[in-house]
């Protein structure tokens, strides 16, 4: 059975997919954009070791199957354990690299800051432009809700954001930065409740300075 608080943003997420897929419809320009949508990429795990927190999903799935993802319940297992790709492997390598490995693959959940999926950052910002003014502000509105939410009712040790925009979007939420570090391969920070935050930079589906988190991945558990 799910938890409360996962029943509730699945439905709440059901709804505006189904927004936006109604509004493609009658627009090819978001037709062309929206790749669907998918909450989890691993399974649901309270008090996860680590929470992976993307900006929002690729068009990996519609490239792969031909049709919008609707995948509103989590994974049986950890996604880059599933399918290889280069974020993936790139992943996995750094989590072997800080001895982190078997806490990657069965001690994370995988999410991203907003649930919708487009091809890359760039085509996100443009569907939000096309989309009805009042659908594209509570996108905005509740990926944040549902993130903090998320959260905190997991309650993991470490947050690692994949890549800088979704720290960006990650740090808004936390007040309480303590210890914050920003460098140009790594951001990190923690909070007044011991939480962890990091971050690294990507350049395509590369992870930049993998040995600065490697670190922060040993050293600051």
């Amino acid at each position: 059975m799910k938890p409360t608080y996962y029943s509730e943003i699945s439905e709440g997420a059901i709804l505006l997919h189904q927004q936006i897929h109604a509004a493609a419809e009658d627009n090819p320009d978001i037709k062309s954009l929206y790749k669907g949508c998918q909450l989890l990429y691993s399974p649901l795990i309270q008090k996860p070791k680590i929470l992976l927190i993307g900006f929002n999903p690729g068009g990996g799935y519609f490239k792969h199957h031909g049709y919008i993802a609707e995948n509103f319940e989590p994974m049986t297992a950890m996604e880059y354990y599933l399918n290889k790709h280069s974020l993936g492997e790139q992943t996995k390598d750094l989590f072997r690299q800080a001895g982190r490995e078997e806490d990657l693959e069965n001690q994370t959940v995988k999410t991203n800051f907003y649930y919708w999926a487009t091809d890359n950052v760039a085509d996100f910002n443009k569907l939000l432009k096309l989309l009805p003014e009042e659908l594209s502000q509570k996108i905005f509105h509740q990926g944040r809700i549902w993130t903090k939410q998320l959260i905190d009712c997991l309650r993991p040790e470490i947050i690692v954001a994949e890549g800088f925009k979704a720290y960006d979007e990650l740090a808004v939420l936390f007040s309480d930065k303590l210890e914050e570090e920003k460098t140009d391969s790594y951001k990190y920070f923690l909070t007044s409740e011991n939480l962890k935050v990091i971050a690294y930079k990507r350049n395509q589906g590369n992870i930049v300075g993998k040995g600065y988190i490697k670190n922060l991945l040993k050293n600051k558990k």
